[in-house]
């Protein structure tokens, strides 16, 4: 793979007496990536506040979930990914490191990050698919079809995986590396490109489409039906929910995860572009647990739990000044009753 990277740089026996260090970025460069590490900062927190409360509560351990946590480990690898590349790319004085490690980091820091976004908008299609089963045909996807579905996560993982590989292996793209700045995916082939924005972004994103206007629709007649009996069951108020849920996650994270997808399919090299349209991408990723868990009834029992929990003791704890105390006496000291006075005793 090293003929497709282009590089004039990547000679190590360079004598000419300059020091290009390959792996360390310019102060320009490192400005303009602060503000995207302080978002990762803050998605750090947003993610660690969110997987501390899977640990903690078991309610929310469910097999029926376990595509939203799929999608959120890839935001954890986004935001690992980032920091240990800003890492690297700050730290690197050398010269002349290792050329097979500079090889691999930029390979890593130009495709990593799209592999995982590819992840998540099938992550999501698989979601929407096992809802859309869910409420049309009332069947339990994740105790009914387990083996379909560990042959889903097996694929969502490793086709993109095979296919950035093979296009690679076979000289359809390459890195463009601007040195001491940013590396980035270059496509050789015009339809190879129009390829990957269609697999990438276009198709899965048509399916979602699709599958939501089907669940809509389903949910709507069936609404439509029960309207003259006065009655909406306890699986129509769930399925519409469902829908309402995915719906508005999925208008929030399309606005703002498409922009940088479309940029890296199209090889804009627009240094203005790609910063703001990765900004977007770390927004949303800092973004995921917080509407996750605000528009899941689950988490939202959780935290009712847990605040009633912390009322409770607060309660047993304080000393209600309200409440009369009971009073005790000595184990071995005899009391005196007192004799009851009247009511209109003065």
């Amino acid at each position: 793979m090293n003929n497709n990277v282009t590089l004039p740089l990547l000679n190590i026996n360079d004598t000419s007496g300059i020091c290009p260090q390959p792996l360390y970025w310019t102060s320009s460069a490192v400005d303009n990536r602060v503000a995207r590490l302080v978002v990762c900062i803050i998605a750090t927190f947003t993610h660690s506040i969110f997987w501390l409360q899977l640990a903690c509560c078991s309610s929310v351990r469910q097999g029926s979930m376990q595509w939203l946590y799929a999608y959120l480990i890839t935001d954890l690898l986004l935001i690992i990914r980032y920091v240990s590349v800003y890492i690297v790319y700050t730290t690197t004085t050398d010269c002349y490191p290792n050329q097979s490690w500079v090889l691999f980091m930029y390979y890593f820091e130009a495709t990593f990050d799209n592999y995982l976004n590819i992840l998540e908008v099938y992550i999501l299609l698989a979601l929407n698919i096992c809802r859309y089963i869910q409420i049309v045909y009332n069947r339990n996807v994740y105790q009914l079809y387990r083996k379909y579905l560990l042959a889903a996560h097996v694929c969502i993982y490793t086709v993109p995986a095979i296919s950035i590989l093979i296009q690679f292996y076979a000289g359809w793209c390459q890195l463009l590396v601007v040195p001491r700045n940013y590396c980035q995916v270059m496509y050789t082939n015009i339809y190879i490109q129009a390829f990957n924005v269609i697999t990438a972004f276009a198709l899965p994103i048509a399916l979602n489409i699709i599958i939501i206007y089907c669940s809509v629709r389903h949910v709507r007649s069936a609404s439509t039906v029960r309207a003259g009996a006065h009655h909406v069951s306890a699986r129509q108020k769930y399925n519409r929910s469902l829908v309402i849920q995915f719906l508005v996650f999925y208008t929030i994270w399309l606005s703002l995860w498409s922009p940088n997808v479309v940029a890296f399919q199209v090889s804009i090299a627009d240094g203005d572009v790609t910063r703001y349209v990765r900004m977007l991408n770390f927004v949303e990723i800092a973004l995921d647990p917080i509407i996750i868990a605000a528009l899941d009834v689950r988490f939202w029992q959780e935290w009712r739990r847990v605040i009633l929990h912390l009322k409770a003791n607060h309660l047993c704890s304080g000393t209600n000044p309200a409440r009369v105390q009971p009073t005790t006496t000595a184990a071995n000291m005899p009391s005196v009753k007192q004799p009851r006075l009247d009511a209109t005793a003065l």
